[in-house]
């Protein structure tokens, strides 16, 4: 099982707050979320505000054979790109071949509409 941590940034500090796991069973071909309730309760106090996201049971592990559109729009549409392009991405990103969840793991699934990113480590 691979994870990522959902992060939230604190734009008005820049520090980071674990709020919840992105995990993909690469053998099943799963993606699962959950929420972390301790920690979306710390970053609560900071300003975040659950509503911004999608998923909103922290009692809930949320399951999919396809990676969350939450997460999804985080990831280029290789489908909608030239072959040149696409090698060029795969250059950028040091990938053999696409994969979404490898995708961020190496950009980090930062845009610029949110304050979210996905990191390997929890700190």
């Amino acid at each position: 099982m691979e994870n990522l941590y959902l992060k939230w940034k604190d734009y008005k500090t820049g520090k980071k707050h674990v709020i919840g796991a992105l995990c993909r069973d690469k053998e099943n071909n799963k993606y699962y979320f959950k929420l972390n309730e301790n920690y979306i309760k710390k970053a609560k106090e900071c300003g975040f505000a659950v509503a911004t996201l999608p998923f909103s049971n922290v009692n809930k592990i949320y399951e999919s054979d396809i990676l969350f559109p939450f997460f999804r729009i985080r990831v280029p549409k290789i489908e909608k790109m030239d072959e040149d392009d696409i090698k060029e991405l795969l250059e950028e990103y040091d990938m053999e071949v696409f994969d979404e969840f490898e995708f961020l793991k190496k950009s980090k699934g930062e845009i610029m509409t949110d304050h979210f990113i996905l990191e390997e480590d929890k700190d």
